[in-house]
């Protein structure tokens, strides 16, 4: 926005009109480009010298007999580029010239009113839009309103024939903020049964499920305490439940990276391990469960190439403090049964590391692939410590 000097350079120009009626088409003109170079600027000027062209056109067709028709049928196509080369001075005056200050924002009322729940939030240009990945300290002042987000994804697989069965793979997370509180609810599955036709089969049941409630102590660290659920058949444990407390921050290099194409995500905690067991565990070690202490390290990176394309990046690491039995198998001559019998101690850990490419159509669907990788140190003596799993499928968000 230019400043208010430039309204003096255009009262020389209306007196420099009435001087010199010999030239009255030149002036209009040139009153003309003037007025196009200030509607750039300030609205009010540009209000101004449309006023002031109109009396002038006026009194000098008055004198001359010369009709406005007339002369605003002469008039150049007025551009940038055409001021520029035809009043160099007084172009580079204005480009060169004091500029006031952007408006204030109203603290009072930084935001439009409230869209209502099921409306996307109007946020201030700049801003961040994935806020939910984002500390509320990014947003100033901070959004008054409820914020809300969603997003899912989905993928099914049927066969028939020698194999018969399904395989599906699916995850929902909701999001809500309300100043600097933030509560977080996580679900994902993925089950395969499958039988073929010589007897055998084959069967996976993976669920995960958190909430987390998050408080902002400031734009660098942030509380949280929440209850994490596992299924995880693979390992023979039926139900895992881990209250657990924190801190974290989420942007650690906030200072360092680009916000706006970078995210790193730390949390650090301490939660109460609780494993119940499917019946083919319980019936050989008699007992149904264990527990222990454990300390838990999550990170999340996210680089966002552009507005379509973004990889992510989740890490996920549990450490046992307490000591847990190693488990051994043997077989009783007699009945030809196996029992399991203890050869050890172990602080045990595992990690969950997934790698995802997300492809964003549009607003509220896009395409992801994801690679995961999930260890676990000390599992059930027929089962793996390594696997993986791979996963294409289409996310939608709201």
């Amino acid at each position: 926005m230019w400043h208010p000097v430039y309204v003096m350079l255009a009262a020389e120009l209306k007196w420099s009109i009435s001087e010199r009626r010999c030239n009255m088409r030149t002036d209009v003109n040139r009153l003309q480009k003037v007025g196009d170079i200030c509607k750039q600027g300030m609205e009010h000027v540009r209000m101004r010298f449309v006023g002031w062209g109109a009396i002038g056109l006026l009194a000098m067709a008055g004198m001359s007999g010369v009709s406005v028709a007339d002369v605003r049928a002469e008039e150049p196509k007025l551009t940038p580029e055409y001021i520029k080369k035809t009043y160099p001075d007084l172009y580079r005056q204005i480009q060169d010239g004091p500029r006031l200050p952007p408006p204030e924002v109203d603290p009072a009322k930084p935001y439009d009113a409230y869209p209502g729940f099921f409306a996307q939030p109007v946020l201030k240009p700049g801003q961040i839009d994935v806020w939910w990945e984002n500390s509320s300290f990014e947003y100033s002042p901070v959004y008054p309103y409820l914020l809300k987000h969603a997003h899912m994804k989905f993928s099914y697989a049927r066969s028939t024939g020698n194999d018969d069965g399904h395989a599906w793979k699916g995850g929902i997370l909701l999001a809500l903020r309300k100043d600097r509180f933030t509560n977080v609810i996580g679900y994902e599955i993925d089950q395969k049964k499958f039988f073929s036709t010589d007897g055998s089969s084959t069967y996976k049941d993976v669920q995960n499920f958190e909430e987390t409630a998050l408080y902002e102590l400031n734009r660098y660290l942030f509380i949280e305490a929440g209850m994490y659920w596992q299924r995880l058949s693979q390992q023979y444990i039926k139900d895992r439940y881990v209250p657990f407390v924190g801190i974290g921050s989420y942007n650690l290099l906030q200072d360092i990276l680009d916000k706006k194409k970078d995210r790193l995500k730390l949390d650090l905690g301490f939660g109460r391990v609780s494993d119940s067991y499917f019946m083919e565990v319980v019936n050989k070690i008699h007992k149904d469960s264990d527990s222990f202490n454990a300390l838990y390290v999550r990170g999340e990176f996210a680089h966002k190439f552009t507005d379509m394309l973004t990889y992510k990046q989740n890490f996920t690491l549990k450490q046992s403090i307490d000591k847990t039995p190693i488990y051994g198998l043997t077989t009783i001559p007699q009945t030809q049964d196996q029992k399991a019998v203890e050869t050890g101690m172990t602080k045990r850990y595992d990690w969950r590391w997934t790698n995802s490419l997300e492809f964003t159509l549009n607003q509220y669907v896009g395409f992801l692939i994801s690679y995961t990788v999930a260890f676990d140190s000390n599992p059930w003596p027929i089962a793996a410590k390594r696997d993986t799993e791979l996963l294409t499928g289409f996310k939608f968000a709201y």
